[in-house]
């Protein structure tokens, strides 16, 4: 459906020019937000909730009854709050009872007014589905759900305000994270006597020109009045969306978040669809305000809205997708189309594999008389676009080189330098750095599908049979025996294999923890341009031919400049493409984030076994696991660098060993198959993970069966960790592997990695280096998700056996296990489970 404006577009729109916000770190986001400061996209944000009351002939009334002094003041704030006493609290109270004369005055009807301005300060407004410690300053809160002595809620807010010396984007992260009916949220700054107003939605931040509040009346009594005299949707509220109320409380559902009942409207022109939530399934995509904001709820249809509950759980899924792909459910027609024409005879695997879809449609909101598509750019931003030309706003906050951008006229000016005596930037004049270079993001549409099956996620599962057998289905192989099945999901970023002519994208998507090295850098990591036998060389010998080489040049003779060689040209790089080993290696992770990050809780129902022979190293896992799960440089080493993975799988416990050494084998054949690619430049096609994908097949179902009975959970949780202390004995051990590894481990070397790297780089030791753990630029998650996978398997299963696969009998131990497991460990592996009451 085309969409035209609600309302004539203001004349000064044309000259609009945006501004996009440099890169910023928060507490649940490091995405970019774009803002505007100029005087044509302050208009523009003002009268995206619509021009309702003529404001100059309340400016009259106001400045008639004295409310506006003759020098132009509010009566309320005669003194400036640079010059004022009192604290910000007490200062801009009276906000409120100008806001309420503005309502006087404008001779609004009082039925009509929706919202009502709230100053609570030192108040916490309540959250009901995670904690908050946010206080704003100032709220447009609805009027008829917010007494003067009711608690404030979150579900309840349009626009957070603060008076603060600097912004604070969380009141408006909190809001669209806490209430799952805000399409987007307002925002009012008030420094001094500027004041800014704010606009967030699930892809951009607008921010526009300052005014000064307390002489910009127009401005003010038009914001205000255009604020609290819209309707629902107009300041973000989602009228599809309703909570479930009794006696004009929410009803909780069964993991006590408020139920919701939310309208699912169909591609194919079916009916609406009302469902229920009952619980939350999965929320942690609703951080932040760039990005999709997903939701996932396990839900009940009604018989209509309000209406009573029928049949069985269903999986429902909100979020906001970019406008120009293809849609989940639309993808997901297209592989079950394509898998029934080219492979027919295994079309029931792919049926068993993925989730049923019931229904899926983008949600259309009802503005005035007309139906429109929620969409954050047609829609909330009346399709304006930023011109190419638009400058930056930047946020008054350090970066992260500690210099503020602050008053930066130009990336030319100088300053002086604070060096230092003897520092290499002593002398020299140190300049500015340029503002970093603004993100784009793409337009969002609003989007709902629901899945006929409610699944449990595999990062909730605690036994780690269950989890490898996950992991088995997700590669196409059903285990006979199996009750659990594991299920493919998310596909709102598949495309066909070999495909190039898609609209690229500004962000890369997936979960760090588990995507490949290479898709995480967009390179090749396996290609060195060089024979591999030379890479291997590192004798200290080479170090000094180098060096002499440095000396007298590559003849070992003096060289003089006009003797030098042109630069040769450096050969061209093949494009980085898609390989299916990306998808295989993505599993590996998944399995090698539940062995290497989780403890061992409980052996066939008992603790444990302390034996020091037997237990591992606590702490020497857990710094490993926080290396390889929170940098990039520690997972590229573990998946390329020889031995680097092998030597940490001593330090898991002797239960869970074998399946360390099974992984280590898996990455060795992954990174000879990658290397066999990228070296020889094979052509890439769907079959050349079909190898390895059996493989892996075939040493997850030996995981399976040595891991039988482990139940595992976190590292707080270790019983290692509670242990007694160290023995006498034990200790003087680990002093002596310490000194050990100390005579082995190369810390000059790793300093000197700039200089030398291909040199020392096998040698270097983690056991040296400081744990980097979580940090502010950092806010990764470790919670678990099943990535999308293409599913390039499927036509190579006519080449499989038809023998299922191996059980936990017929299971033999690898060759390179054997005899790592002492007489100790496999008395324990025979113990029975505790019986009660004993």
């Amino acid at each position: 459906m085309e969409r035209k404006p609600e309302s004539p577009v203001h004349p000064r729109v044309a000259e609009t020019k945006l501004s996009e916000t440099p890169l910023a770190r928060k507490a649940t986001s490091t995405d970019a937000y774009l803002q505007g400061n100029t005087n044509a996209r302050r208009k523009a944000v003002i009268e995206d909730i619509g021009e309702t009351i003529p404001e100059v002939s309340t400016i009259k009334k106001l400045k008639l009854k004295g409310d506006i002094t003759p020098d132009g003041h509010w009566a309320l704030f005669s003194v400036s709050p640079g010059k004022a006493e009192p604290v910000e609290d007490v200062y801009f109270q009276p906000l409120v009872d100008v806001a309420k004369s503005i309502v006087s005055q404008s001779g609004g009807n009082a039925n009509n007014q929706l919202l009502t301005l709230v100053q609570r300060p030192r108040e916490k407004p309540m959250a009901y589905v995670r904690s908050s410690e946010t206080k704003p300053d100032g709220c447009f809160v609805l009027k008829s759900k917010t007494p003067d002595a009711a608690r404030l809620r979150w579900q309840d807010m349009a626009l957070c305000a603060e008076y603060k010396k600097q912004d604070r984007l969380k009141d408006r992260d909190d809001c669209m994270r806490e209430d799952a009916r805000h399409r987007f949220v307002y925002g009012m700054t008030i420094e001094n006597e500027t004041m800014r107003l704010w606009f967030s939605s699930r892809a951009d931040t607008f921010v526009s020109k300052e005014i000064n509040w307390r002489t910009d009346h127009e401005t003010v009594v038009h914001f205000f009045l255009a604020m609290m005299y819209a309707n629902e949707a107009e300041v973000g509220w989602d009228p599809t969306i309703a909570y479930v109320l009794q006696d004009g409380e929410f009803v909780p559902g069964e993991d006590g978040a408020p139920q919701l009942e939310i309208c699912v409207q169909d591609e194919s022109d079916k009916p609406d669809v009302w469902y229920r939530t009952h619980r939350v399934l999965a929320d942690h995509g609703a951080h932040g305000g760039p990005g999709r904001g997903t939701r996932v709820w396990e839900s009940y249809e009604l018989t209509g809205q309000h209406g009573e509950k029928r049949g069985n759980p269903v999986a429902l899924k909100d979020s906001w997708i970019d406008h120009n792909r293809p849609k989940e459910g639309q993808t997901m027609e297209e592989i079950h189309a394509s898998v029934k024409e080219s492979n027919p005879e295994y079309y029931h695997l792919l049926q068993k594999s993925l989730l049923t879809v019931l229904r899926h449609g983008t949600v259309s909101i009802k503005i005035g008389r007309r139906w429109e598509v929620d969409h954050t750019r047609d829609l909330m931003r009346r399709e304006l676009d930023p011109s190419s030309d638009y400058g930056s706003f930047k946020l008054r906050e350090l970066r992260e080189d500690g210099i503020s951008s602050e008053n930066i006229e130009s990336t030319e000016s100088n300053f002086p330098s604070n060096a230092g005596t003897g520092h290499h930037r002593s002398h020299a004049p140190q300049q500015r750095p340029s503002t970093p270079a603004p993100r784009l993001h793409h337009p969002r549409v609003h989007y709902r599908i629901v899945f006929k099956e409610v699944c449990v996620r595999v990062c909730d599962l605690t036994s780690l049979e269950d989890i490898v057998h996950v992991l088995i289905d997700a590669l196409g192989e059903r285990l006979p025996d199996g009750t659990i099945r594991g299920k493919v999901t998310d596909f709102e970023y598949a495309t066909r294999f070999g495909d190039t002519q898609g609209e690229p994208h500004e962000m890369r998507t997936g979960t760090q923890d588990f995507m490949a090295v290479e898709v995480e850098a967009m390179r090749y990591r396996f290609f060195f341009g060089q024979p591999q036998h030379a890479r291997r060389d590192t004798k200290i010998h080479v170090l000094w031919e180098l060096l002499k080489k440095a000396h007298l040049g590559d003849s070992g003779q003096n060289q003089t400049p006009a003797d030098a060689e042109p630069d040769q040209p450096v050969p061209e790089q093949p494009a980085f493409r898609y390989n299916p080993l990306h998808d295989v290696e993505s599993l590996w992770w998944l399995c090698t984030y539940f062995v290497f990050n989780k403890a061992v809780i409980l052996v066939n129902g008992v603790e444990p076994s302390m034996d020091p022979e037997l237990k591992g190293n606590y702490s020497k896992q857990l710094q490993y696991a926080s290396r390889l799960f929170w940098t990039q440089q520690f997972r590229e080493w573990a998946m390329t660098r020889p031995g680097d993975f092998k030597d940490e799988v001593i330090h898991l416990h002797a239960v869970v060993r074998p399946a360390g050494y099974l992984l280590d084998r898996m990455r060795y054949r992954l990174q000879n198959q990658y290397r066999s690619i990228e070296e020889t430049r094979t052509p890439i096609t769907y079959m050349v993970a079909s190898d390895i994908a059996m493989q892996m097949i075939q040493d997850l179902a030996k995981i399976r069966a040595v891991v039988k009975g482990l139940i595992i959970g976190e590292f707080k949780d270790d019983p290692r960790r509670l242990s007694p202390p160290t023995t006498k004995t034990e200790g003087k051990q680990a002093m002596m592997e310490e000194a050990s590894n100390l005579n082995d481990s190369d810390d000059d070397a790793l300093d000197m990695k700039p200089i030398i790297p291909p040199l020392f780089e096998e040698q270097a030791t983690r056991d040296a280096s400081p744990s980097p753990g979580p940090s502010a630029s950092q806010p990764w998650d470790l919670k678990v998700e099943m990535e999308p996978m293409m599913q390039p398997f499927f036509r190579e299963q006519a080449t499989r056996s038809a023998s299922p696969s191996p059980g936990p009998s017929s299971v033999s131990q690898p060759s390179d296990l054997k005899g790592r497991t002492t007489s100790k460990l496999k008395s324990m592996l025979k113990r029975k489970p505790k019986t009660k009451g004993t």
